[in-house]
């Protein structure tokens, strides 16, 4: 017969033998999210749809053209199944223009506005090559509300201006990613600059790209594979003449 004390291990073991392969099925679980994010933004007429898989976009829908839009070209098949049904599209959006406007009315002088600190990154989408086209990418994290203006400049003077960015991210933290694209042919002593302005802030958040460490563009591959080439043939030259003059010096000696 078991006394309690010689059924505590057993008890233990048990246990163990039931937690193990819970502990292995949950450390095989990857838990992902698939969310529909919409916002609406005060003094802008362009609201925001997203469908997003974690933290990655996959639709986006247009409101003004009433068209979906796959971020990558392998979802445009799925397209017209992202938001199938246009009615509870415009019931949503009415939705949340109601709920903003209601939740102002409530939080107002309560609760301190989210700002977020917007910040920006401007990179190329290809390797540098100087005279070759690219595009220049400002990457502006941390954006809440997500409602822009980005304005492009090259050595201050104005290229293009957009009042929204053309891809929004919604991140887990209620704050929005973005992004703006300018394409460019750059060339030595370009100075470019992605200025961004959040609405409801006085302040204008400059980035400066300057192209830097590019790679060897054609033009200066070729020239400097046609030095390497014409000093080999200097120094091959230089060299056979070493050679005939030194013939020479040794016939000398064996004259005299």
């Amino acid at each position: 017969m078991l006394t309690p004390d010689s059924q505590r291990p057993i008890r233990i073991i048990c246990t163990v033998l039931l937690v193990l392969p819970l502990l292995a099925v949950q450390a095989q679980t990857v838990d992902h999210v698939l969310s529909q994010v919409l916002f609406c933004q005060p003094n802008t007429s362009v609201p925001g749809l997203l469908k997003m898989f974690d933290n990655d976009q996959m639709f986006s829908y247009n409101f003004s053209k009433r068209t979906t839009s796959a971020w990558l070209p392998d979802f445009d098949q799925w397209s017209d199944q992202a938001f199938p049904n246009a009615a509870n599209i415009s019931a949503y959006l009415s939705l949340c223009d109601n709920l903003r406007e209601a939740l102002t009315e409530v939080l107002k002088e309560i609760m301190p506005e989210a700002r977020g600190g917007t910040q920006t990154m401007v990179f190329t989408a290809q390797p540098l090559r100087i005279g070759m086209p690219n595009t220049l990418i400002c990457f502006i994290s941390d954006v809440y509300p997500p409602a822009l203006t980005v304005i492009w400049r090259k050595n201050s003077e104005l290229l293009s201006k957009e009042s929204t960015s053309p891809g929004y991210f919604a991140l887990y933290d209620g704050s929005f990613q973005a992004f703006s694209y300018l394409n460019v042919t750059p060339n030595y002593n370009d100075v470019y600059s992605c200025n961004v302005q959040v609405a409801g802030d006085s302040r204008t958040i400059v980035e400066y790209w300057v192209p830097d460490y590019p790679v060897p563009s054609d033009v200066l591959e070729n020239a400097l594979c046609g030095l390497g080439c014409a000093l080999g043939i200097v120094f091959l030259f230089l060299g056979f003449m070493f050679l005939c003059l030194s013939k020479k010096l040794q016939q000398t000696d064996y004259t005299d």
